[in-house]
């Protein structure tokens, strides 16, 4: 049985190789992975685990449209709100808290409400798990070592 997730995966999937077929496996990687975390985080926070993971999703979709990443959380927010006005699967309290979760996840210095933060929280992993050789961010320090306590994790010196 396909369920909406997997529906907006796959209108999600057909949009990148359309529009970044040579980045394709960058932006497969970091959806599904920050999608995942989402599902993570939030059954660890008790929220619901498909919205956070549809905010996962699409929460770079500016960066896949347009190519760049500037103003990308603020103008995904609202790509993100005609695509899911367009399936006709959710209602409009769902699509708020997905689009403000994706129109926030870039102040990552910043606390806001609790699906915000569990796609910037998963944002961050992502980032920081991709590839641990890679240096962690300033930015996401702080947000990372919460993240390492809040699942029990040794932080590495």
């Amino acid at each position: 049985m396909i369920n909406r997730l997997e529906i907006l995966r796959l209108e999600v999937d057909k949009i990148i190789m359309r529009k970044r077929p040579q980045n394709a496996r960058y932006f497969f990687t970091h959806l599904y992975g920050v999608s995942q975390s989402c599902a993570f985080i939030a059954l660890k926070r008790g929220l619901d685990t498909e919205i956070a993971a549809i905010s996962g999703m699409l929460h770079d979709i500016y960066q896949v449209t347009a190519g760049t990443t500037t103003e990308h959380a603020v103008n995904g927010a609202l790509i993100a709100e005609k695509m899911l006005k367009d399936l006709k699967q959710y209602s409009t309290e769902e699509i708020n808290v997905i689009t403000t979760a994706i129109a926030k996840h870039s102040k990552k210095r910043k606390i806001h409400g609790p699906y915000d933060e569990v796609l910037k929280d998963a944002d961050v992993m992502d980032h920081c798990f991709y590839n641990p050789v890679f240096p962690i961010l300033e930015k996401e320090v702080v947000r990372y070592n919460k993240l390492l306590d809040e699942f029990n994790f040794t932080h590495e010196d």
